[in-house]
């Protein structure tokens, strides 16, 4: 327990304060000493990987996991915490902490004790602030700063309150506490030189952002609230067949001759691997089988109905069952329902097989609950666009459904609410707060059996039927049995993995004897360094470390299951080889060829229609051609349906309204436009609003500028990364 949480259950005489120090800095790294203790003297001078030369220690890191997944823990004790997740967090924050750092100091930034006192004491940030802010949002500088400044206090009033009896001398330690918020405070001290460190150096590399000029302020106005509705016909590369183009091997060696300099390469390596899953075997299927079997019998075998309930619990202490609180038997999962709703107290149903498992389940008891559920139909008419005349039809509906007409078949009709209409309107059972009021006060005051209606919401007018009420609840007990993988099945799974590496390393034919064993061999695109290939940080290193054809050990990585690897190609720093592009610079040179294909076909129906007044009459020329519309289009280099088509918008937004213009070479086809509408921004209203929109570019740009230099500083950093050696992602 943290020591915010003991003092404030241990006394409230002491101040409701420590929350924004403790939790987040503090009460996690109590246990720092006794797990360094624990690894060992060498694991505090044990280094995880450098930065440009300077270390990130193994010790730091794994108290920044650490620290990262308590306080997961604490804001929501159910989840599952992702420590690899985390582990890649950390990692990436110490980088970019580490790289800030050497940046600042090239630049001559610093953070000074007196810069963090004053932060601290005069302009405390707001998760210093929170805990000592009440619920009027008034700030009790006073107690904030007796806290920050004389944590000693904190033991005086430990002790004081110890010696009036208030607590218990072995409930807290006082001395303990104070070294505990010293602590806490030098962890903050850190946090805000870290912070500051951060913030000065994305307003150092972000200054260029900041300087917009008056004409690209006005171009980005302009183009941001300029727009123009379109007619246009698209020739489309798409329609040409591969057949009707022919990409020669020449031509692909000249373009990659010509285009060197946008093939550039950073290390990369390539594997294949193989994979054994550790799922349960058919003995282990066989195992569970018996076990449920054995339950069975001795169920069956117990002769009245005290007995049954007696075998249910012996096994149900055996094997951690649970009990299920009340709960109204009609809101019960279905298959549970089905199972269950009919079942006498003390008896016992299965073995029944579910998705997630085998269960045998039991009624403990059964009773009329407070809560009533009311099971009802309807039938929903919207407003549409006359609410009386909505009404009218919504009370025709009502007295045929009351004389006698199938309701289900009334629903499935006329019903708006298509969630349930295909089911005859039936909503099942519901408690009071799942409806909205109107038609939950019409459900729960109406007899089973009567239609109700036309009852006014928000949704439109409900004709309901109800078809029965219910109190009963139910709390039962179940055991759930799920084929579980035995130690047995893990290591003939491992001993699999162990042979099919030794063969490999003999000199099998790695997909040869994949297929013998009737598994895939699937290889990897090229990766790079900081790519953690099938999700293992490991595999990748060992890609790094080994020759071509080198076989790794038998690995566990999770949702794979034990994997061997063999690297299978690799490309050193530099160009990529025209092996590697080939494919890429082919479908390009097919899509130019087309594009000259389609350009004399554009060009002949433009010649023909240029002069027409309208783009439609080009069905007079040619019937089979397609005229499309888009509509308030900008100059941002996106037409619906084509994706990105600079040259389109451009041309567009520079066209007069009426004119056919054409034909425009695009990516990926020919175009023939007609503008048929244009807003153009207006420009009288621009001084008003630049300012706005200066604020909102630099923003932008702000952001986008220390994230592109954050990215390149670590493109150039020397980063030595050695995790793999201490953690496996499995």
């Amino acid at each position: 327990m943290g020591l915010l949480s003991r003092m404030r259950q241990l006394s409230p005489y002491l101040l409701g304060i420590f929350a924004f120090v403790f939790i987040g800095f503090m009460v996690v790294s109590d246990s720092n000493f006794s797990e360094i203790l624990r690894k060992g003297k060498g694991y505090s001078s044990e280094s995880l990987g450098s930065v440009n030369g300077i270390k990130i220690m193994r010790k730091d890191f794994d108290q920044r996991v650490k620290e990262m997944a308590d306080q997961q823990r604490a804001g929501n004790p159910e989840a599952e915490v992702d420590e690899e997740q985390l582990r890649q967090q950390v990692w990436d924050q110490m980088v970019e902490e580490a790289i800030l750092s050497q940046e600042a100091k090239k630049a001559g930034i610093m953070v000074t004790a007196d810069q963090i006192q004053d932060i601290m004491l005069d302009n405390p940030p707001d998760y210093l602030r929170k805990d000592f802010t009440d619920s009027t949002g008034k700030f009790n500088r006073e107690q904030y700063l007796k806290v920050v400044t004389d944590p000693e206090s904190i033991g005086e009033n430990i002790r004081k309150l110890i010696q009036e009896g208030k607590i218990q001398a072995n409930q807290v330690d006082p001395d303990s506490e104070v070294a505990k918020i010293k602590r806490g405070l030098l962890k903050i001290e850190d946090y805000i030189t870290k912070n500051q460190l951060s913030e000065s150096m994305r307003s150092l590399v972000s200054l260029p952002a900041t300087m917009t000029s008056p004409l690209y302020l006005k171009h980005k106005y302009i183009t941001d609230n300029s727009s123009a509705d379109v007619n246009y016909i698209a020739f489309d590369v798409a329609k040409i067949s591969d057949k009707e183009v022919n990409v020669t091997d020449e031509e692909i060696n000249s373009y990659y001759e010509s285009n060197k300099q946008y093939y550039k390469q950073k290390a990369t390596r390539k594997l294949k691997y193989i994979s054994f899953p550790l799922v349960p075997s058919s003995l282990d299927t066989s195992r569970l089988n018996t076990k449920i079997t054995n339950i069975k019998k001795e169920i069956d075998a117990a002769s009245t109905l005290e007995d049954k309930d007696h075998a249910f619990e012996l096994n149900f202490a055996s094997f951690t069952g649970k009990t299920n609180d009340f709960a109204p038997v009609k809101l019960l999962d279905p298959m549970r329902r089905s199972l269950l709703e009919n079942v006498k107290p003390h008896e016992v149903v299965g073995p029944v097989k579910l998705a997630d498992g085998t269960y045998f389940f039991r009624v403990d008891s059964l009773r009329n609950g407070e809560n009533e559920l009311v099971k009802a139909s309807h039938i929903l008419i919207n407003f549409g666009s006359n609410k009386d005349s909505a009404k009218a039809f919504a009370e025709k509906i009502y007295k045929r459904a009351k004389t006698g007409e199938d309701f289900a078949q009334l629903a499935s009709q006329y019903s708006a609410d298509k969630s349930n209409s295909g089911r005859g309107g039936d909503l099942d059972y519901f408690g009071k707060g799942r409806m909205v009021k109107p038609f939950e006060d019409a459900a729960f005051a109406a007899a089973v059996g009567s239609i109700v209606g036309p009852v006014e919401s928000q949704f439109g007018y409900h004709i309901i039927s109800v078809k029965d009420k219910a109190t009963e609840e139910i709390r039962y007990s179940e055991i759930r049995f799920d084929v579980i993988m035995s130690g047995s099945t893990r290591n003939m799974i491992k001993r699999d993995a162990i042979s099919f590496k030794e063969q490999v390393s003999a000199g099998t034919q790695f997909d040869t004897l994949a297929k013998q064993l009737k598994k895939n061999s699937v290889e990897t695109v090229f990766f790079e360094r900081n790519t953690p290939v099938i999700g293992s940080r490991f595999l990748t290193e060992f890609a790094f470390e080994n020759q071509v054809g080198s076989v790794s050990n038998p690995i566990e990585v999770k949702r794979y299951g034990i994997v061997v690897v063999q690297v299978t190609d690799s490309r050193q720093v530099g160009l990529k080889p025209l092996i590697d592009v080939k494919d890429e610079i082919k479908e390009r040179l097919k899509r130019i060829k087309k594009l000259d294909i389609i350009k004399a076909k554009a060009e002949s129906i433009y010649s023909k229609i240029k002069d027409k007044d309208l783009l439609a009459r080009v069905a007079e020329v040619d019937p089979s051609l397609e005229i499309r519309t888009v509509a308030r289009i900008r100059d941002n280099g996106q037409v619906m349906g084509f994706g990105s088509e600079p040259a389109f918008t451009a041309t567009a937004m520079k066209s007069p309204i009426g004119k056919i213009v054409g034909p425009i070479r695009g990516e990926k086809g020919y175009f023939i436009i007609q503008v048929t509408n244009k807003q153009m921004a207006d420009e009288s209203k621009f001084a008003a609003e630049s300012e706005n929109l200066q604020k909102n570019i630099v923003q932008q740009s702000k952001a986008s500028a220390y994230f592109q230099w954050i990215a390149s500083q670590k493109e150039q950093a020397t980063i030595e990364d050695n995790r793999s050696q201490y953690y496996r992602e499995n």
